[in-house]
């Protein structure tokens, strides 16, 4: 990166407070201790903090200039200040004005489920023909997308981005802020349901991600999404190039244990051969897609397969390790319920017992209640031999599975842990799943 600060000012809408010296801004950040020297300091307000209290200790710290929406901050701030109405705002519109700098292929993946995983799967197989950034870990909503975009350089060719939300209008924004070439939807589920009436309003939400679409762009839907092939979802499609890749393109899918599946693809008369280092039959579709756009840009079958050959799975997504005799499905860092159900597929395939550790599955709203009975109902049927559940919610995945002498619940993780090596045991497979604010990766690092 290198922009002037008049540039920045120009870029965001906003007016410069003091003198504007003539150094390059050459990144930019929201939090002091991330500060490099030369950077654009972007204060964000939040419920507990102000990030106007930080100006002066960003700019102690390296920053050449700072966004604020405090005007009278000029008088005593060491650096120039670059006045708007919404630093959040401006955020985002520095970041689209950089964005359109780049000469480049970008690649939007949104989705209730497998948006993150498909992302890094789009991003491995266009690495091997492009110079590649993506999405950095899941920032995906509107401060996290635009650090993802200013990682951009001279020289990179492709960026894959993941765009999250939880109300409708936020993939609206981030799609024009990305302007992507390609829109992937990998599934429309209940995750955020809370605030929306269903999962139509899910769907209208996800669909978003085309209002930024540039022209002659390519849509890549989940063809065995009945919600994704429907009239409204092809009605906001119609301008561009829509593909359907479903289970009909899918020659063969076989999981291996743990560890792997190995599948054949058709698309297009190629024939694709891949092995994807995740568990789980869901894998399988998630690849599809990521093949699927790779195709569209060019990729070859050798660099698609060889980009899976180099896939590493996200932490806390899927991924299997050991502690000692046990064998941990750490799958700790989300949940929804279609995510739920796949991962305890996943533990049942084995033929060890059967441990699933199961907490809170948040925003859910008015469906709250009957999605965790069903996950626990889903969970006696698919074989658990043992269900611990943890959470206030999660009591009802407990009630849903209804085999007291085979089900344990705990009102929260402190309570669990304080016990927890009393009802494991050498040799049990253990899955660990719940949303990310039930910080179920303490339970993972205990038994790790």
């Amino acid at each position: 990166m290198n922009l002037s600060i008049q540039e920045i000012a120009s870029a965001s809408g906003g007016r410069i407070l003091g003198e504007a010296r003539d150094a390059a801004i050459t990144s930019v950040s929201t939090h002091t201790q991330k500060i490099q020297a030369g950077a654009l300091f972007v204060p964000t307000v939040g419920e507990n903090v102000d990030g106007h209290d930080y100006i002066q200790t960003a700019a102690k710290n390296g920053a050449v200039c700072a966004f604020t929406e405090k005007e009278n901050l000029a008088q005593t701030s060491d650096i120039p200040l670059i006045y708007v109405a919404s630093t959040r705002r401006a955020l985002m519109d520095l970041a689209g004005y950089y964005r359109r700098k780049h000469n480049i292929k970008v690649v939007a993946v949104t989705g209730s489920a497998g948006k993150t995983t498909t992302k890094d799967m789009v991003a491995n197989i266009l690495e091997q023909r492009f110079k590649t950034k993506k999405t950095i870990g899941n920032f995906n909503n509107d401060i996290g997308l635009p650090l993802s975009i200013f990682q951009l350089e001279p020289g990179d060719e492709a960026l894959v981005l993941e765009m999250g939300m939880n109300h409708a209008g936020e993939i609206h924004e981030l799609s024009l802020i990305g302007a992507p070439d390609i829109a992937i939807i990998t599934h429309i589920g209940d995750a955020h349901i809370e605030n929306f009436e269903n999962r139509e309003g899910i769907l209208h939400a996800k669909l978003e991600i085309i209002d930024g679409l540039r022209p002659g762009g390519t849509v890549i839907l989940n063809g065995d999404d009945p919600l994704l092939t429907s009239p409204a979802s092809m009605e906001k499609t119609k301008p561009f190039t829509t593909l359907y890749p479903s289970q009909k393109s899918i020659i063969s899918a076989e999981t291996i244990g743990l560890s792997e599946s190995r599948c054949s693809f058709n698309w297009e008369d190629k024939t694709i051969n891949l092995t994807v280092p995740i568990p789980g039959a869901h894998m399988v579709m998630n690849a599809l897609l990521a093949t699927v756009a790779g195709l569209t840009l060019g990729a070859t079958s050798e660099e698609i397969t060889k980009g899976f050959d180099y896939l590493i799975p996200a932490e806390g997504r899927l991924k299997v390790e050991t502690a000692g005799d046990m064998t941990i499905i750490n799958d700790a860092y989300n949940a929804n319920p279609a995510a739920m159900q796949e991962a305890i597929k996943i533990l049942c395939a084995e033929n060890q017992r059967k441990v699933a550790i199961l907490g809170d599955m948040n925003e859910l709203g008015h469906v709250a209640e009957a999605r965790h009975r069903e996950v626990g109902q889903f969970a006696k049927e698919a074989g658990v031999s043992l269900l611990i559940s943890i959470g206030e919610l999660a009591s009802h995945i407990h009630q849903g599975f209804a085999d007291s002498a085979n089900s344990l619940h705990f009102p929260t993780v402190e309570a669990f842990l304080a016990q927890w090596q009393n009802h494991l045991k050498p040799g049990d497979v253990v899955l660990i799943k719940a949303s990310r604010g039930m910080e179920f990766e303490k339970i993972t690092n205990s038994i790790m």
